[in-house]
């Protein structure tokens, strides 16, 4: 099978002949990159695991943890917005943040716990309007009452706040 990128067969091959050679983490984590640049975001995710995995203790282990949230992160992102993977990647940031407080990447991390926060406030409010408009106002008003105890200082909370005013004043 030919390879597309001439860079993830050099890696390939880098950690294959060597598994446990000096270059062998390095060359992991730059075929990672390499699949990332390329969108191949699940290929990438696997391949940052294997440094993690195999070669827990390399300067190339904490990047790796970065980089498998960043993966998850940009899943999260596609046109199907998936919570699921947005969650995952949040936890998985605050696990970097939370092991590697001084690490240049941590403010990195902390932005994206901050816009994958956003991103969930946001799709929880289209949730709880949608279930106020078919009249459902319990389960509504559980999605806007999520918002504000999660994301007390999101624009979405305020939105939240506004609605859960506004069907409290319908029942009066």
């Amino acid at each position: 099978i030919p390879v597309e990128n001439p860079a993830i067969e050099i890696f390939q091959k880098v950690v294959e002949n060597s598994q446990y050679g000096p270059l062998a983490a390095k060359a992991q984590y730059k075929l990672g990159l390499v699949l990332k640049s390329l969108q191949e975001f699940y290929e990438a995710e696997d391949a940052f695991n294997k440094v993690v995995t195999n070669y827990p203790d390399s300067e190339w282990a904490a990047a790796a943890k970065f980089q498998i949230a960043s993966c998850r992160a940009s899943l999260s992102r596609g046109p199907d917005y998936d919570q699921v993977a947005s969650k995952e990647a949040k936890d998985k940031f605050e696990e970097f943040v939370r092991a590697h407080p001084d690490a240049a990447l941590s403010k990195e991390a902390e932005k994206n716990i901050e816009f994958l926060s956003e991103k969930e406030a946001e799709s929880n409010y289209a949730i709880a309007l949608f279930y106020e408009k078919q009249k459902n106002y319990k389960s509504a008003e559980i999605y806007y009452n999520t918002i504000v105890d999660n994301n007390p200082r999101s624009i979405w909370a305020a939105k939240a706040l506004d609605r859960l005013k506004i069907m409290e004043s319908l029942r009066k």
